[in-house]
């Protein structure tokens, strides 16, 4: 049984069929990073600082599967 290696740069998301998802612990906002973004594809997820951007509160990442975030996107 082999284990695929978890993504440790933004490129590395697609491939693996996943996407990041940051939530605003303080107004609830929610947004997609967009890991095609020329300036984000080859930095490391780990370590990475996330902020609101309307209200600038810190941002809680999270990953999931694509699909899973287009479902939550039609609604």
């Amino acid at each position: 049984m082999t284990q695929t290696a978890p993504p440790r740069t933004f490129a590395d998301l697609e491939p693996a069929g996943l996407e990041m998802a940051v939530t605003c612990q303080k107004c609830g906002h929610w947004a997609v990073i967009d890991d095609k973004a020329p300036k984000l594809r080859n930095q490391r997820i780990a370590g990475r600082r996330y902020r609101c951007a309307q209200c600038g509160a810190i941002g809680l990442p999270s990953l999931g599967t694509r699909r899973l975030a287009k479902r939550l996107a039609e609604r």
